[in-house]
């Protein structure tokens, strides 16, 4: 089998977000980025070797892969989208992000090597996030946690980003046994089988791709949460019944669709229900925890990793 290899070339300060918008879309495979910001540089010390390959790079090439069977101008199309979305949240995509470079290539010539990059990652104290095809000595290590069997490269949410480990992490510190969840913007749907195999009684996964949706009713059957996990396709909480309420809702997406969804998601809310999001980086925080508070909302936590940043809110 053959794939179209796209590559495309962003600021620094664009790259995770570009890679977690195109993480989001269920067709892809293999998102990988080459490319070291000067804040990453740590100047030799000691007098040690220093490797002229670790030198800052002007920009970051994003690199993805889609199934032969796509159009090269939808591809081309759906590349440029994913950069006007990383722009529009308020994250500049430099000179060269209009050039997106596709080629086929040949399946021989990467999967391996890419299935290479997942490994299972623990998350907090009971969970690990493992590939599919993970071997019973990849587990062995973490046999005494709950395992989250994900597809990796089907949608966003394969447990590497930072902001799908916060919100597992912080899923499985506060859920407790008989919640009511909904997921906005599922993904693979790891977060709502994360939040149902440490307690939660009912989780409601959404998201508006069709194929999204597929990836995620596969990893729920796959899980064995078909009876406590109901994925649905909708914009947002529109794929929800008028009489539905619940007592948490996670949501990690872009910062100006968790800003659209906090209105929306407060009456959903039980008195004291909580409202987890993520998916926008610390210079973004600050927008977001306004619509919190502008909206009924108080701040009672803050994770970071890296830049990123996962808030859990109350409602009040």
């Amino acid at each position: 089998m053959r794939w179209w290899h796209v590559r495309v070339r962003v600021a620094h300060e664009a790259a995770d977000a570009l890679s977690a918008v195109l993480e989001s879309y269920p067709d892809v495979q293999g998102v990988q980025m080459e490319g070291i910001s000067p804040a990453e540089m740590r100047p030799p010390r000691f007098g040690e070797w220093f490797d002229e390959q670790l030198t800052p790079t002007p920009d970051v090439e994003v690199s993805v892969y889609f199934p032969e069977t796509h159009d090269r101008g939808e591809i081309e199309h759906r590349v440029q989208d994913a950069v006007d979305r990383v722009r529009e949240a308020g994250l500049g995509p430099g000179p060269r992000a209009s050039e997106v470079r596709v080629e086929l290539v040949d399946e021989s010539a990467w999967k391996d090597a890419w299935r290479e990059q997942y490994h299972p990652i623990p998350v907090g104290n009971s969970l690990v996030i493992a590939p599919v095809w993970a071997e019973p000595s990849d587990l062995e290590p973490y046999r005494d946690r709950r395992v989250i069997a994900i597809e990796p490269g089907m949608a966003f949410g394969t447990g590497h980003h930072q902001t799908t480990q916060m919100c597992a992490e912080i899923l499985a510190e506060v859920v407790r046994p008989g919640m009511r969840v909904v997921d906005v913007g599922t993904g693979t749907g790891v977060l709502a089988i994360a939040a149902a195999l440490v307690g939660a009684e009912r989780v409601v996964a959404i998201d508006l791709d069709p194929v999204a949706v597929s990836a995620a009713t596969d990893n729920v059957r796959t899980n064995g949460l078909e009876d406590r996990v109901d994925v649905r396709q909708g914009d947002l909480l529109a794929a929800l019944r008028p009489d539905e309420t619940f007592d948490l809702a996670v949501a990690n997406i872009l910062r100006d669709v968790v800003i659209a969804l906090v209105p929306q998601v407060r009456p959903r809310l039980v008195p004291g229900g909580w409202l987890l999001t993520s998916g926008y980086i610390e210079s973004q925080r600050e927008q977001v925890e306004q619509a919190l508070a502008d909206h009924g909302f108080s701040v009672v936590r803050r994770a970071h990793q890296d830049d990123w940043v996962s808030v859990l809110a109350v409602k009040i």
